[in-house]
């Protein structure tokens, strides 16, 4: 592999990983929001709105988790990259 792909590669890497920290600090955003909201509108003993709110945090978390996963590949793959050089 020349230099000039290995360099290309991680670049292009590296612009999706900043892509993907953006849709990561959109989520953890979204993911206080959600709290805030439960603890004003939902009952303290629980009930439908609480469960819905929890489903909501729920699959947020699961993206989030996602989300990380991938930036984590990504990381393990640039510094594959970095090795070659």
């Amino acid at each position: 592999m020349k230099i000039t792909d290995i360099l290309d590669a991680k670049l292009n890497l590296g612009m999706e990983h900043m892509d993907l920290e953006h849709e990561q600090k959109c989520i953890i955003e979204e993911l206080k929001q959600l709290h805030r909201e439960m603890e004003e509108e939902a009952e303290p003993e629980g009930g439908d709105v609480c469960n819905q709110y929890a489903d909501a945090i729920h699959f947020k978390e699961l993206e989030l988790e996602k989300v990380t996963r991938k930036m984590q590949a990504i990381n393990d793959k640039i510094e594959e990259l970095e090795n070659l050089i």
